[in-house]
């Protein structure tokens, strides 16, 4: 039996597989958001603008829990 060596597939991250995509392909994605925008907006859908400084969730009061558990 021949053993050869199994080569893992290396997952991309989404910034490699965005910087994979060529001038094509972005212009492709570009005018399928641009079209997903107007259907949305045509189909009585609205934009928001939401506040730079406000957060989905907001910082909590640290909770002292280190070494409250019995061994």
């Amino acid at each position: 039996m021949i053993d050869a060596p199994v080569k893992a597939k290396k997952s991309k991250t989404k910034k490699e597989e965005v910087e994979a995509l060529s001038l094509e392909e972005r212009a492709e994605v570009r005018s399928q958001l641009l079209s997903d925008v107007e259907l949305f907006l045509s189909g009585g859908g609205e934009v928001t603008k939401i506040d730079n400084n406000v957060r989905a969730d907001p910082p909590r009061k640290p909770s002292m829990s280190y070494g409250s558990t019995p061994i």
